[in-house]
């Protein structure tokens, strides 16, 4: 169903939709460095092995998830 033409689009809403993927993609990231890290304590690593590649895939996950909330334009 199309949207209504008549109705004005608020951009204070758009302003919080894009900070909101912002947020989104800082936790993601936090979320991937906190559970690598307890990881790489846990097999007691020298290097931040698995905080490494968790950051890396939740990053990914975060990109993909703003791409598909995006609109396609």
């Amino acid at each position: 169903m199309p949207k209504n033409p008549n109705k004005k689009s608020n951009p204070f809403s758009e302003y919080l939709k894009y900070s909101g993927l912002g947020l989104q993609m800082g936790i993601m990231v936090f979320l991937g460095y906190w559970i690598g890290h307890k990881i790489d304590e846990w097999l007691q690593f020298n290097f931040p092995l698995f905080t490494v590649i968790l950051i890396f895939l939740f990053l990914a996950a975060a990109f993909y998830s703003i791409i598909k909330s995006l609109p396609k334009d």
